[in-house]
């Protein structure tokens, strides 16, 4: 393929599964490439552009991409093709056809944490700090319930001895009452040499 004005290049559904250095080398002023809809499963190498100085788009959804996140092309072509301010693809556009583990997600999903290992083993941290967290958090909360109930338990256990208390202090007072009556009972009772009349004149 060889143009000197060819600008934007629509390759779309075409079933094309293979391009390489010398594919794009004749295009000098390509700004914009889309290859929707076709067959590509090996990931691109940012010298299939190098002769391309003017691209600032391409079109690469709907193929049908192995993601092999240990290669190291991947991820240089990656941010070839996304990052500012030299972007021409949206990352959501890149979908992961194979390995099975991969597929539908975007390749920034399928290899986030192989791409950033610091922030897998940073995640790893802060779930193991949360778990002990966690742990510590229940421990205090079953040692708070427990003093709870101790000190409901002394309540209640007090509450009774009170009332037990007062049940029998007011037994004790009754007791006293009725002795106090009775002793009552007995000094107000006549001597029984009182009852009797005194002798008559004729006796």
């Amino acid at each position: 393929i060889s143009s000197n004005t060819l600008k934007y290049f629509n390759l779309n559904y075409n079933r094309i599964s293979y391009v390489n250095n010398f594919t794009f080398f004749m295009l000098p002023r390509l700004t914009g490439l889309a290859v929707i809809g076709n067959r590509f499963t090996t990931i691109w190498n940012r010298s299939f552009f190098a002769s391309n100085l003017y691209l600032d788009r391409l079109d690469l959804s709907d193929n049908m991409w192995r993601c092999d996140c240990k290669d190291d092309n991947m991820f240089d072509f990656y941010e070839f093709v996304t990052l500012e301010p030299s972007k021409k693809e949206e990352s959501y556009n890149l979908i992961c056809n194979s390995p099975f583990t991969n597929i539908g997600q975007t390749w920034l999903e399928a290899c986030y944490f192989t791409w950033n290992p610091t922030e897998k083993t940073a995640n790893l941290d802060n779930i193991a700090w949360f778990c002990i967290v966690m742990i510590i958090g229940l421990s205090l909360c079953i040692v708070l319930v427990n003093g709870i109930r101790r000190s409901m338990k002394r309540r209640l256990a007090a509450i009774q001895a009170d009332r037990e208390r007062q049940v029998e202090e007011a037994r004790d007072r009754l007791r006293q009452l009725r002795i106090q009556a009775e002793q009552e009972a007995l000094c107000n009772t006549p001597d029984p040499r009182d009852l009797i009349a005194p002798p008559s004149y004729d006796e």
